[in-house]
This record gives C-alpha cells, sequence and structure tokens, in this order.
C-alpha cells in the first residue's frame, strides 16, 4: 500500500498516476474537500474558482499533462492594468512586473523617468548576479520605481508575498547570468500571455484528478487527520491518522507526504533528524466573489482586472473573472469580479462593491449583487524564501518517504505538476 498524506494538487496528481500504474493508494486529506488552492463554489448560479483560477505558462509540460487529462485549456481575454490612485495598462511585454523594454512608453506611463531602469542594459553582469531575493535583482539591475511600482504589486498579487522574500525563479536567474541584463531575460522568456487556465474552471483539475484515481481504485480519504509516522520492518513506514474521529493505522511500502510545511515538518520529525527552520508566513489574503447584474461592466473598463500599488487602495487586485475567461461568458450575463485582500478578515460584499467602484471607475449600487462569497485564505500560501529552498533540497528523507507540494516544489501550479509528476515517476521505479 502507499499513503499519501494531503489531497491537495500534489497529493492528487500522485494519487492518481500511482493508482492508474496498479499499486493500492489510500490517500489522506485532514480538511472535509480536496483541492486545497484550487477550489470552487456556485455562486449566484455559477459554479465559479474562489481559490486559483490560473496557472502560469512557463512550462509547456503543464499544459500537455493538463490535455493527457482530457482537460482543454485556453488563454486569458482583456488587458491586465495597475492602479496607483489612477489606472494604467500593465506593460505588454513584461514578467512579474519586469519589463523587456525598459524605454517603452507604458513603462514610463507608471515609473515616470525610465533612466535608471534602461541601465540594465549596459550595467555589466556582475550587478545583481550575487542577489538571492527578486527583490534584490530587481532593485539592483532597474531600481527602485520598477520594484515598487511594477514587481511589488503584481509578485505579491501572484505570490501573497513581498518580492523582497521571494528566491528568484531559477529559469529567471538561468537567462539573466547567460544574457547579463534582466530585461534581456525577460525578453527572452515572453511567449504570449503569462498565464492560462482550464476551460470551465481550474476547479476541474481536482474533479478530474480524484474522479480518474478513484476509478483506478484508490481510496480518497477527507476528514482524516494524521497524527503520527513511524517507521517499519522492511523498509516500510506506519501511518496513524484519525478519519472521521476513528483511529486508524495504516502500514505502507512508501509513504508520500503532501501536506503543508509545518504538518510535513513535524511528521518527518518522527522518522528523521530536522535541521531548524522558521517557518515563513504568507501575506493573509481575503477574496470576496461578487456576481453582478450590471450592464455597467460590458465594456470592461479594466480589461481583465489590475493590480493596486501599496497604498493606493484597500484592495490588493480585483480581477474581472468573467473577462479574462470567455468560458463564463457562455454560462452566465452576469459579471463575475474578485476582489483580493492582503487581510485576514471578513469582507462583506458591500465593501468590496465599493472598491470596484474604486477601482473601475463605476457607480455600482448593492441592488446589482446577485450572489457573493468571502472567502480567507490566511497565509496559506508559504513563501518560497532562499532559506525555506535551501532547507526543502537539503532534505533527506528515508528511501520510503517522498515529498510533494509547493514548499518543496517552489510556487504555482507550474512548478508543483512537474515535480509531482517525477516524483511519481520515482516512485514507480523505486518499487518495481
Amino acid at each position: 500500500m502507499i499513503v499519501i498524506v494531503g489531497g491537495g494538487l500534489a497529493g492528487l496528481i500522485t494519487a492518481r498516476e500511482l493508482s492508474r500504474a496498479g499499486h493500492e493508494v489510500t490517500l489522506l486529506e485532514k480538511r472535509d474537500k480536496l483541492g486545497g488552492l484550487v477550489a470552487a463554489e456556485t455562486i449566484g448560479g455559477v459554479r465559479v474558482d474562489i481559490g486559483a483560477e490560473s496557472y502560469a505558462r512557463r512550462s509547456q509540460r503543464v499544459t500537455d499533462y493538463l490535455a493527457s487529462l482530457g482537460l482543454e485549456t485556453l488563454l486569458p481575454a482583456g488587458r491586465s492594468w495597475i492602479w496607483d490612485g489612477a489606472a494604467l495598462p500593465i506593460p505588454a511585454d513584461s514578467s512579474l512586473g519586469i519589463p523587456a523594454n525598459p524605454s517603452a512608453d507604458d513603462v514610463a506611463s507608471i515609473i515616470g523617468d525610465t533612466t535608471r531602469a534602461e541601465e540594465d542594459l549596459t550595467l555589466g553582469p556582475e550587478v545583481g548576479s550575487d542577489a538571492d531575493t527578486l527583490g534584490d535583482l530587481v532593485e539592483a539591475r532597474m531600481g527602485t520605481a520598477v520594484r515598487e511600482r511594477l514587481v511589488r504589486p503584481i509578485a505579491g498579487a501572484i505570490y501573497s508575498s513581498d518580492p523582497s522574500n521571494l528566491a528568484i525563479n531559477p529559469q529567471l536567474k538561468a537567462d539573466f547570468l547567460a544574457e547579463g541584463s534582466l530585461a534581456k531575460a525577460v525578453a527572452k522568456g515572453l511567449s504570449g500571455p503569462a498565464v492560462a487556465s482550464v476551460v470551465g474552471g481550474m476547479f476541474r483539475l481536482v474533479d478530474t484528478l480524484a474522479r480518474q484515481a478513484q476509478e483506478a481504485g484508490a481510496e480518497l480519504l477527507t476528514s482524516a487527520t494524521v497524527t503520527s509516522l513511524g517507521r517499519a520492518p522492511a523498509g516500510q513506514t506506519t501511518v496513524t491518522a484519525l478519519v472521521e474521529g476513528a483511529e486508524r493505522s495504516f502500514v505502507a511500502s512508501h509513504t508520500v507526504l503532501a501536506a503543508d510545511l509545518a504538518s510535513a515538518r513535524s511528521l518527518l520529525g518522527h522518522v528523521m533528524d530536522l535541521e531548524p527552520l522558521t517557518i515563513p508566513q504568507g501575506r493573509p489574503t481575503t477574496h470576496v466573489t461578487l456576481v453582478l447584474d450590471a450592464p455597467e461592466l460590458d465594456a470592461a473598463p479594466r480589461g481583465s482586472g489590475l493590480l493596486c500599488v501599496a497604498g493606493s487602495s484597500r484592495a490588493k487586485a480585483l480581477t474581472h473573472l468573467s473577462c479574462k475567461w470567455p468560458w463564463l461568458r457562455d454560462v452566465t450575463d452576469r459579471h463575475i469580479i474578485r476582489v483580493s485582500y492582503a487581510l485576514n478578515e471578513d469582507m462583506s460584499a458591500g465593501q468590496a462593491l465599493a472598491d470596484v467602484n474604486q477601482l473601475m471607475g463605476v457607480a455600482l449600487t448593492e441592488e446589482v449583487i446577485a450572489g457573493s462569497r468571502t472567502v480567507r485564505w490566511g497565509g496559506a500560501l508559504t513563501p518560497s524564501t532562499p532559506e525555506l529552498r535551501a532547507w526543502a533540497d537539503a532534505l533527506e528523507p528515508p528511501p520510503s518517504i517522498s515529498i510533494v507540494g509547493a514548499w518543496k516544489a517552489g510556487t504555482g501550479i507550474s512548478a508543483v505538476i512537474p515535480h509531482a509528476l517525477d516524483t511519481a515517476a520515482a516512485i514507480l521505479a523505486r518499487l518495481r
């Protein structure tokens, strides 16, 4: 038997791959639903993503895997904007706010004088080469204005963390070292929109993985909290869990930890010595999703949405989901908008609508609200700091234990999926 601890995206991928290869698989998820940060609810008559609503396109492998599951993908419609007391389009040729052309007019419209940003093209390649964080690299190459007015709101909205706490994406770092310029490194990686999604919603990925795993014989248990992990004879492990309040024990030929960092570290401490680690805390995040009867939004005044410069608005971002993802237009005439906050508190639909009015330049009243849902994620997204990356990379668990998930693989669906697939392949090779 293979036991998987955690029923988020990484755990479900591993369960699907291992069960379809003929192994007996039991997955234990402490919450009452699967999927983790990929989640959905029906709001105003429409089932819509309330968690992750897209994935980064930097790995073709992710899109290919989604296709292998029978899922169709699509690119976003509408341009993204930035808010700093006024709305301006995000530079067209950019990644995480880093411009590929620092002198472009749409860069100047946000940061003003581009002289410092343009220095990236003439600075020696050694400048920034020793940077550990995204914020440090941008500051060294392009200066404070690019970091504060472009990278901070964009990277912060995507990863719920300040760029000064984010490790540099390995591919971006490699391209920078090869090109000797951050702008040229960004240009090298540009290939159309940075993100894509699943037709019908990202939540369909969770539904499909769970269904295909169960069809292959996997047992997926929710409300199942793992309380201990131990060694067993013949290189096996024992897993003890409370499943709907009743204690159950499992003897596993292989155990996969797909749990959050705090839970995984606690369980690993039962079977190995661990180096000390202060767990980095993600920014608290609250999403308010609104379903609106509002013809005033038909023209999509902010395209697919906007990201806010710190201090310019109570909100950190707004996503016009029904503009961004065309499939939603086929299922509803209503507008679906998500307002995101760097807060861990309830925000009312009325408060969110007030922010919609400010950011989109409209004057909607609460009578247009056909449905709403507020979700508090707390600090659920652990920042991928250099310290965490070093700690995770140095882990050497017993051969019968593997680790998957964002804190090990790197932040984002585009990192989690390939890592989970590679881990599943390695487990299959070990168990042959």
